[in-house]
């Protein structure tokens, strides 16, 4: 059964670089610019996972997450959401478990990191590292290690 992700960024390169981060994982993605569209279409198409940006013009990722903890629909609250931020402000926390969001990730985070927080909350196997290369990637003897990359 496929599992799907809305990822909200104001940013085309950030919910590029999810999706790729995530590929391995086989999920369906959609995709919002705004937080008012990713309303529209949580009420529209089922949902397994929200990653959302925290800053992001007009409604902000903490007021989204209270626009989706409240909506009227039990299938629409109950969409695990994950908050998005390179905010190192200790008081977001706080602010985001306030607004309803499943987990805060700061930025930068590699893919494997956040292959492993999306595993989680959508309740599926973690790949080995080996499945984490990219398939077009050359395997490295730099040192580095698969699954790493610029962090979003």
């Amino acid at each position: 059964m496929g599992r799907t992700v809305l990822i909200l960024d104001d940013s085309d390169s950030i919910r590029y670089i999810i999706r790729v981060y995530l590929m391995t994982l086989k999920l369906e993605f959609l995709d919002a610019d705004r937080a008012e569209r990713a309303l529209r279409i949580l009420g529209a198409s089922p949902v397994d996972l929200v990653i959302a940006d925290v800053n992001m013009p007009g409604m902000n990722g903490m007021e989204f997450v209270r626009r989706v903890r409240a909506d009227d629909r039990d299938e629409v609250r109950r969409v695990p959401i994950m908050l998005l931020t390179a905010d190192k402000s200790p008081h977001l926390e706080t602010q985001a478990a306030e607004a309803g969001a499943t987990t805060l990730i700061h930025k930068p985070i590699g893919s494997m990191a956040l292959t492993e927080v999306v595993c989680h909350a959508l309740n599926i196997p973690v790949p080995v590292q080996d499945e984490l290369v990219s398939p077009s990637a050359p395997a490295s003897s730099s040192g580095s290690a698969p699954g790493k990359s610029v962090g979003v």
